[in-house]
């Protein structure tokens, strides 16, 4: 739904909706049912101790290890609603800006790809029960839940031509015609999955000892809220909402995937520019960019490992993007 507000300026109210059907997933054909009776990995006969063992004797082929299988059973949802207003060029001002809310929800994307979309990486990554595929469906990683972006140049209106053009041609030469811009993002973070140590999985099907060879992932038990009361850098999420599972509890962990949003991204870069006529034909330009002009820290998302507690939820490295990435994304 699209209006026009002034002569310059347009509004636009738009959704977009896309839902994909038969994504690839990996999934282990020899994988067993969780349950609370251990599982025993043998050995090939007259293969000495310390080989690759072969699946427990109730797998499905127990003379192989893995039977790694990509299957077109994945999904994914998308909904966003956007906000869009655009001004074209008056008095040296031209300006575009878009807000979108974004939901996208996936069982193909894994765990540990962080710039990875639901289907991209079909053999990136098996997915810990190929029984139940709506313990891996979640907030897919890489869609912000909110998206503001704006961009705009402005031309001072100072110096020959402009709407100030007083003071004479040296200081209209010197200061007039000179112009602005930004690229501004504001973005929530992206969404994050709590993981443990593949040997404290309890689920019985391999996991700890083999299936973690072909990359699924152990989730631990959320057990609380994750968002402390006073949150911090070195704080940002309260270490005892998590939980390693309870010794033989013949199930995966309960944290969901995409359950926790990570630190959100504030970029307001600016540009300053001016042509200087020699000649009709011979000028020079002159620019200047600085990114991140607020210098405002935008932290990585941090490690999500709760075996690993000294780095649990610590945000520890910074993020960082210059005025070619943002306009790209845009």
């Amino acid at each position: 739904m699209e209006r026009q507000v002034t002569a310059n300026a347009t509004v636009r109210l738009s959704y977009v909706g896309q839902g994909t059907w038969h994504l690839p997933i990996t999934v282990d054909l020899n994988q067993i049912r969780p349950s609370t009776t251990p599982f025993v990995a043998t050995l090939a006969p007259g293969e000495p101790n310390g080989v690759v063992p072969w699946a427990d004797p109730r797998s499905p082929y127990p003379q192989f290890a893995l039977l790694m299988y990509s299957d077109s059973i994945g999904n994914s949802n998308y909904q966003a609603g956007i906000a869009e207003v655009r001004h074209r060029t008056t008095h040296g001002l031209i300006f575009q800006g878009s807000y979108t809310w974004a939901k996208n929800i996936s069982n193909a994307q894994g765990t540990d790809a962080p710039t990875v979309f639901a289907g991209e990486e079909p053999y990136a990554v098996e997915i810990a029960n190929r029984f139940n595929l709506r313990c891996d469906r979640g907030n897919v990683v890489g869609t912000p839940r909110q998206r503001f972006l704006f961009t705009a140049t402005y031309q001072l209106p100072y110096g020959p031509g402009g709407h100030w053009s007083g003071g004479g041609k040296v200081l209209g030469t010197l200061f007039g015609r000179w112009r602005l811009g930004t690229v501004t993002q504001l973005q929530t973070g992206q969404w994050l999955t709590p993981t443990m140590n593949p040997i404290s999985d309890q689920s019985n099907t391999g996991l700890s000892n083999l299936r973690y060879l072909g990359g699924a992932v152990a989730g631990p038990d959320c057990v609380g809220n994750a968002v402390p009361t006073n949150r911090s850098p070195q704080n940002y999420y309260d270490q005892n909402a998590f939980a390693l599972p309870p010794a033989n509890a013949g199930r995966f962990g309960t944290c969901g995937v995409g359950v926790l949003q990570g630190p959100g991204e504030i970029n307001v870069n600016a540009g300053l520019a001016k042509q200087f006529p020699f000649t009709e034909r011979l000028r020079l330009r002159f620019e200047a960019t600085f990114t991140n002009a607020l210098n405002h820290t935008n932290f990585a998302p941090p490690s999500m490992n709760i075996s690993n507690s000294a780095n649990l939820g610590v945000l520890n490295a910074h993020c960082r993007k210059d005025l070619a990435e943002i306009a790209q994304a845009n």
